[in-house]
């Protein structure tokens, strides 16, 4: 059951009032599965479009926080009649309060993050202390997190924030999925120009 009755600090309640009303207005018009997985950075949609109609048997929720791709995203579903897949743009840390209720998140994708390499700027990386902390009740045990980037030095960073947390744990590469997930569009970039894909793999303990 989504919590519509979360509540911010007061800072993000007054001045993220609109997408916070955008969050909360759609977990007040959709009722979510029991599982759910979710994209975080879901772009024009290519991904979770390619993951809905290869598992029609699972919901898709994609969070996107810029408004044109998130648009560009819901228009592709839309064309393409997908009805097992959703995308809204907000921040994942807004929405996984109040729309995500805790065990519902089967998997999450994360593909291709921004580093944000300015120090001032790190704390816009989802991967960090504070957001694990908000998405580990919210899995299921043994839900998979699934990262993929081409800057080696930020899965490096990444791997070092999840190897701290108590609530996952690595999964060894030969128990990886056999059968690869679609490509997201900047995957598609990064192969064509031959550039090295780092994968993290990790499950809730």
């Amino acid at each position: 059951m989504p919590n519509l009755d979360y509540r911010f600090d007061k800072y993000t309640e007054e001045y993220q009032a609109d997408e916070l009303e955008r969050v909360r207005e759609f977990a007040r018009d959709i009722e979510l599965p029991d599982q759910v997985s979710i994209e975080i950075g879901s772009n024009r949609g290519r991904f979770i479009k390619g993951l809905a109609e290869r598992f029609p048997d699972r919901f898709f929720l994609g969070i996107e926080w810029t408004k044109s791709l998130a648009d560009a995203a819901k228009g592709r579903l839309e064309r393409n009649e997908i009805a097992n897949a959703r995308v809204m743009q907000a921040d994942a840390n807004h929405v996984l309060p109040i729309v995500i209720d805790e065990g519902q998140v089967r998997e999450l994708f994360l593909l291709f993050p921004d580093p944000w390499w300015k120090t001032r700027h790190r704390k816009r990386r989802v991967i960090q202390p504070e957001f694990l902390d908000l998405l580990a009740p919210k899995m299921i045990e043994g839900g998979k997190l699934w990262i993929r980037t081409d800057v080696g030095p930020f899965a490096d960073d990444m791997r070092d924030t999840l190897d701290a947390h108590e609530a996952f744990r690595p999964v060894d590469v030969f128990d990886y999925p056999l059968e690869p997930f679609p490509r997201s569009t900047r995957e598609r970039h990064v192969i064509q120009a031959g550039i090295p894909i780092h994968t993290l793999y990790y499950e809730r303990i």
